[in-house]
């Protein structure tokens, strides 16, 4: 064989072999550049999934395409027993009297004061952090010593002059690397001097004085427990400073944070209760979600109703103030980087953003690594019945656990099938037939290859066109389809992680003994591949097939700069290996190319829902629709039309929810017919968090 010559001369530039960044995957899903980017900065470049749904939640903000860049702060922080001191401190502060300036803040020290920086530089900034702890080197190996100090209006925890070189360098350092990103005049707040002076922030918080410049704190470092309190609140006050153990051995991260600046002079308070709007110019209130809100609008309020703007989707609106409580401001901020300081300084605290350095950062699918734990701690609590009376003692039924009722199981249960239902034996029966109340579930469809790698389809596919896996998340083998790899690109697969996710489901619907007899898929990829593992771990009968059903499909506008790839046909899934039902007849033929508004899109998934759930009402058993993460939505407000008579022949105006945000991979929602009602899933949900890449290669430099 000829060797190919070398080419001294060439028109393009080489192909790259790295995966595309989230911003070009973004690009490639048809936002555009502006909104993409300050979706990546928003969520601190975590995911193309979480930036994308912040996107589609935002979809209403009047601001998105405002240029405003964001406001960036570093922090050092302590974690470990100190901060569980003064989370305390915090709290019981709280409880003395009024809201006072400390508590709008973690516990902190202020190294670099908010400086601006455009959306484009928030991954640059991430980086830098840990730039900054590599260039200025390990640690003192001392602790670092705190001094209280207390005045009638500030109180605070002072480091040790001779103990604050080490942050004062990392300091000073990242100002230098910050300006070298931005292009900034450097300055150094050397103002503050001795410790028994009235110092500025005594009377304004430090965090409100923005200046343009960069500004390295080098003088009196310090964590603030206490400002703009009341006279009358001191005596207490000072005596939880006394109480506090501050030489407790103590680690320390760097955290860089950011935040919207329309709202810097707010303050933020969080929904305690759901409201749903019953005029226009009110804004709609979800658990989970923080509101801005002036001061100045609790002062003129005559009713209690105040004007918000909601963090989650950037709307305004009219509230209830008495449904909301006021948090810190910090709760509405974004986490960048977080990276510990090492254990010369107090235990190990290594942060999960510390654990790689690719643009997917390694955070969990939705929410900072605080916000995941805080959710698992309440799952935890809620399913704690169901592990010890359900799965240990065995002595009730889940669906008594978590519906408060009794209930029949399947058929085959009742004729004593204990091999495909296991915990069947426990449950208590009553005289109502699983036909009386139907179980009616959607659920998302697990991990996508595409979300999870980029830009994949050049480097998995040979010049033949047979797909080469080369990772072992990746699927093992694809189908051949019209299209090829062209169209897997526009259609892409589940990894193993997805599949895994599915049959968690299934698995976890089979332990509480609940079977599924109607199967519907949205004709994605990715939805039947998840409904053939929930399937695999229901081990359901094998006449239960999959329904492939293209109205199911998510809102077509969102790949019209891209466009769609034919969906497979149910022949090229079956002989892919999928349980599909070759017989079934769709409810809707949808032209993958042409537009269609939102309400096209509920109107056509609504149709199907609702048919589905009559024409299988004589048969009985329960239905599950799995497609996108609308379709939860979409499901419980079509089985609560049909409750009311009406159908997609009524006027509806359809709305993208706030819950997209939230609607992780293979979440479940759960209804029951005959009355219908939102009841709990009958398992619990399964929480998970992706990783970075891995490079043996860095083992080489030991």
């Amino acid at each position: 064989m000829t060797n190919l010559p070398p080419r001294k001369f060439s028109t393009s530039s080489k192909t790259s072999k790295q995966d595309a960044s989230p911003l070009q995957i973004l690009l490639q899903m048809g936002f555009p550049k502006n909104r993409a980017l300050k979706a990546l900065a928003a969520t601190g470049n975590r995911s193309v999934q979480l930036a994308s749904d912040w996107l589609l939640t935002h979809v209403n903000d009047a601001f998105i395409d405002t240029e405003q860049p964001r406001e960036y702060i570093f922090y050092a922080t302590p974690t470990g027993p100190l901060l569980n001191q003064l989370h305390a401190f915090w709290e019981k502060s709280k409880a003395i009297g009024s809201w006072n300036g400390a508590h709008n803040f973690p516990p902190h020290i202020t190294l670099v004061s908010f400086f601006k920086a455009a959306d484009e530089a928030s991954l640059q900034l991430a980086k830098a952090v840990k730039q900054v702890v590599e260039m200025v080197g390990d640690p003192p190996a001392c602790q670092l010593k705190l001094e209280p100090y207390i005045s009638h209006n500030f109180m605070g925890l002072f480091i040790s002059e001779e103990h604050a070189d080490y942050l004062k360098k990392m300091a000073m350092q990242f100002v230098k690397e910050v300006s070298s990103i931005l292009g900034v005049k450097v300055d150094t707040y050397e103002h503050l001097d001795a410790l028994g002076a009235c110092f500025p922030w005594c009377t304004m918080p430090q965090e409100k004085d923005i200046s343009t410049n960069l500004e390295a704190h080098v003088k009196s470092l310090h964590i603030t427990l206490a400002y703009h309190f009341e006279e009358s609140e001191y005596d207490a006050l000072k005596a939880l400073v006394e109480e506090l153990k501050p030489d407790t051995l103590t680690s320390w991260e760097l955290r860089l944070y950011s935040r919207d600046p329309r709202f810097a002079n707010h303050q933020v308070h969080k929904v305690t209760q759901r409201y749903v709007p019953e005029a226009n110019d009110e804004l709609e209130l979800v658990l989970g979600d923080y509101i801005y809100i002036e001061e100045k609008q609790f002062d003129s309020s005559p009713d209690g109703w105040v004007l918000g703007t909601s963090w989650l989707t950037g709307v305004s609106g009219y509230l209830p103030a008495v449904y909301t409580q006021r948090t810190a401001e910090s709760d509405a901020w974004t986490l960048h980087r977080a990276i510990s300081l090492g254990t010369n300084l107090g235990t190990d605290s290594k942060s999960e953003s510390d654990s790689t350095d690719i643009e997917m950062a390694a955070y969990p699918h939705e929410d900072s690594p605080e916000l995941g734990h805080e959710k698992s701690e309440e799952t935890y609590k809620d399913w704690e019945k169901y592990w010890k009376t359900v799965k240990i003692d065995k002595t009730e039924s889940i669906l008594n656990v978590t519906q408060g009722v009794d209930w029949k199981t399947d058929t085959a249960c009742n004729n004593g099938d204990s091999k495909t239902h296991g915990d069947c034996k426990d449950v208590k029966t009553t005289n109502s037939t699983s036909k009386d109340r139907r179980w009616v579930f959607a659920m998302r469809h697990g991990e996508r290859v595409d979300l999870t790698y980029g830009v994949w389809v050049p480097f998995c596919f040979d010049n033949n066109g047979t797909y080469v896996r080369k990772d072992l998340n990746m699927p093992e083998k694809l189908g051949e389809r019209v299209g090829g790899k062209e169209s897997y690109a526009l259609d892409t697969p589940l990894t193993r992680v997805g599949r895994l996710q599915g049959q968690l489901v299934g698995e976890g619907l089979r332990a509480a003994g609940v079977p599924v007899r109607h199967v519907y898929a949205s004709a994605a990829l990715r939805s039947v591949e998840t409904a053939h593992a929930l399937l695999l771990g229901l081990q359901a009968d094998p006449s239960v097939k999959i329904r492939v059903e293209p109205g199911l499909f998510e809102y077509k506008m969102w790949h019209l700069a891209k466009g769609m790839a034919p969906f497979m046909t149910p022949m090229e899934m079956h002989k892919a290996g999928l349980n599909v039902d070759l017989n079934y007849k769709p409810y809707v033929d949808l032209e993958c190319n042409t537009p269609e508004t939102l309400n096209d899109f509920f109107k056509r998934n609504e149709y199907v829902m609702q048919a589905a759930v009559k024409d299988t009402e004589a048969e009985g058993g329960n239905i599950i629709f799995i497609g996108h993460a609308a379709t939860l939505d979409v499901m419980v407000l079509s089985m609560k039309r049909l409750a009311e008579g009406k159908t997609d022949k009524d006027d509806f105006n359809y709305q993208t929810s706030n819950n997209l945000l939230r609607i992780p991979y293979c979440a479940l929602a759960a209804m029951k017919s005959n009355p219908w009602e939102i009841v709990s899933p009958p398992c619990p949900p399964s929480i998970n968090s992706s990783s970075g890449r891995y490079n043996w290669k860095m083992l080489l430099d030991l």
